[in-house]
């Protein structure tokens, strides 16, 4: 009799554990804004590979369960709203968007309007680069391709994008880009030749740095990251290209690609990268403004950088 209700007892815990467990499992993301929280990579097929360099991918992040973190009871304020009271006092008419991610901890550390589309400009060039690279089931490509890509990255260079954007079907390079990493918020141009108002979010950008550093072999992930962490102050186009994270978070360590021109009546600068030792951080603020707001935006991206530079930076 002893032996029946310890079976019964243990079957019910059993049950009521999975149960719980499954109720975890199925949570999703996104918590409320700058709430601590982890997102699990996209399930996108990683790149065919031959064989001399599979070993070099690493294998898909495993899909974690969200977890919340409230925010300290000492901060009064969050860092959405530090970012608002110091890009309003820019620039009053401003928008700005922004995430940043943890990809040791897999946890979004802060964020804005990370779902709010934003022209692309010149980081569209990474999924033009991407595309490039994914020729011949990811094969390493010729030197010359390699130094095409490292101009176009490095030094923003329009005129190999205008040649690479045409080369590889223009509008199709998004469509396909974000089919394989599975963006939700990433569009093609309405005019297809006008790659830099390819449509963009900032937590779509994350997804893209994320597979970048997770995703790639080894030999293309040395490209592009070799090209972002040798971007000069002077683009090709003579435009300075240090605004937001290189003015706003100094004292670390970047890889970044930075954007900046006009999309209809709007002007648009955007910087995004990877921050820190091993690329621990990527950080996307994307900005807008009327057009006649242009030459005050950088500061805009720079402050909204500069206020959250104490999270990818060790306390000191």
């Amino acid at each position: 009799m002893k032996r029946l209700l310890i079976l019964v007892i243990t079957t019910f815990l059993c049950i009521a554990g999975a149960g719980l467990a499954s109720a975890e499992v199925g949570r999703t993301n996104h918590p409320p804004t700058n709430v601590q929280h982890t997102r699990p990579l996209p399930r996108t097929s990683p790149p065919a590979t031959n064989s001399a360099s599979s070993t070099d991918t690493p294998p898909n992040p495993p899909v974690t369960a969200v977890t919340v973190s409230p925010p300290s009871l000492d901060d009064r304020a969050t860092d959405a709203t530090k970012v608002t009271q110091a890009t309003q006092e820019i620039l009053p008419n401003s928008q700005v968007g922004f995430e940043i991610f943890d990809r040791a901890d897999s946890t979004v550390l802060a964020s804005r309007d990370a779902g709010q589309q934003y022209a692309a400009m010149s980081v569209v060039k990474l999924l033009i680069a991407l595309d490039v690279l994914a020729k011949d089931s990811w094969a390493t490509p010729d030197e010359a391709t390699q130094q095409q890509l490292h101009q176009m990255l490095a030094n923003s260079d329009d005129q190999i994008a205008d040649t690479l954007w045409t080369a590889e079907g223009g509008p199709t390079v998004v469509t396909t880009m974000a089919s394989l990493l599975g963006l939700t918020g990433t569009q093609p141009p309405s005019d297809p030749g006008e790659w830099g108002d390819t449509l963009i979010t900032p937590q779509d950008m994350v997804t893209v740095y994320r597979y970048i550093t997770d995703q790639l072999p080894k030999p293309d992930q040395d490209i592009i990251l070799g090209a972002l962490s040798d971007t000069p102050k002077i683009a090709a186009d003579g435009s300075d290209q240090y605004f937001g994270i290189p003015d706003g978070m100094p004292n670390t360590t970047w890889a970044i690609k930075q954007g900046w021109g006009t999309s209809g009546s709007h002007a648009v600068m955007n910087s995004t990268g990877l921050i820190g030792t091993d690329s621990r951080y990527i950080v996307v603020i994307l900005t807008s403004a009327p057009e006649s707001s242009y030459s005050t935006l950088p500061a805009v991206v720079t402050a909204a950088a500069s206020t959250l530079t104490n999270l990818v930076t060790p306390a000191t």
